[in-house]
């Protein structure tokens, strides 16, 4: 589909982009025209979010962030947008951005989206979700290890299992990524393991 297609209002992608979705922002960010794959990304149908603030669709750890980097491209301090964003529960999608300033001389930014990656959702057990949830709460090893009535080592050994599961380096990472791709609650304090990401 191009850019002209979603500045006419097509809602739909055309045959050949199996969903990818396209929306139009005004350059405070608020949605213009989006087409009907990029709403279904996000759960929602074109006629609920045209007139509303691309941010806003996220969780608010996020949205901070979302309008900073698109600010960035707004401004003309970047000249692309590219992104992995996360929203409630499992829920991913890889955006690419860029400005582009119509027949008029306005300036808007176009985003196209695809689902991410089709990598298996992370389930963890009860004892990795917690120390999972501990470490995002910055406890050490030792208190961890103490609350759950275990040895240091196997408290090492499980994060050194969930580093591997999460393709993490570190255990910094491992939270980070544990909140990006939405095994942790981004809106919960103290951290806790979402429903979803946790094994029946």
């Amino acid at each position: 589909m191009s850019e002209v297609a979603l500045r006419r209002g097509k809602r739909r992608p055309e045959a050949g982009e199996p969903g990818a979705g396209m929306v139009e922002l005004d350059p405070g960010l608020v949605v213009r025209r989006v087409n009907g794959a990029f709403a279904e990304l996000f759960g929602t149908t074109p006629d609920d979010v045209i007139g509303t603030a691309f941010p806003d669709w996220f969780p608010p750890v996020f949205q901070e962030t979302v309008r900073r980097e698109l600010g960035e491209l707004v401004s003309g301090r970047e000249d692309r947008f590219d992104a992995r964003l996360t929203g409630p529960g499992p829920f991913a999608v890889d955006v690419t951005g860029r400005t582009i300033t119509g027949g008029d001389g306005e300036l808007c930014v176009v985003l196209l989206a695809h689902p991410a990656g089709s990598a298996p959702p992370v389930r963890l057990d009860d004892l990795d979700a917690r120390i999972l949830e501990g470490l995002a709460a910055g406890e050490p090893t030792v208190r961890i290890a103490m609350r759950l009535y275990l040895s240091r080592q196997a408290v090492d050994y499980r994060i050194g299992a969930m580093l591997r599961k999460l393709g993490a380096p570190s255990r910094a990472a491992l939270v980070s990524k544990a909140y990006t791709s939405g095994v942790l609650c981004p809106s919960q304090w103290p951290p806790r393991v979402a429903g979803h990401a946790r094994e029946e």
